[in-house]
């Protein structure tokens, strides 16, 4: 039992690793579509950009919050923030994605 329970609370204790890494993903998912449409000219249609913009900065506070949690010993309530954070920016990408889908035809 002690086994199992161990395992588990492993698995509790590496969340933080996984959301810094793919908080820090996810930003750089956004900056480059924020750069493509400066590049092709995009901008103009749509709001997508700026909500982008907005969602690289959801992202980047998840990914340092993820990090002090990481840095002060696994904090649960700075995870629980950049958990949340981090599903609010892939609520906010997967709404962009719509945007763009929507626009572009």
């Amino acid at each position: 039992m002690k086994l199992i329970r161990s395992a588990l609370d492993k698995d509790k204790a590496d969340i933080s690793v996984h959301l810094f890494n793919g908080a820090i993903s996810m930003a750089g998912v956004s900056v480059t579509v924020i750069a493509l449409f400066r590049v092709l000219n995009i901008n103009t249609y749509t709001y997508a950009d700026e909500i982008l913009s907005f969602n690289l900065f959801i992202l980047l506070i998840s990914a340092f919050l993820a990090y002090t949690s990481l840095r002060q010993g696994r904090n649960k309530k700075l995870e629980l923030i950049a958990d949340i954070l981090f599903f609010m920016g892939m609520c906010i990408m997967m709404i962009v994605g719509i945007i763009i889908v929507y626009t572009s035809y």
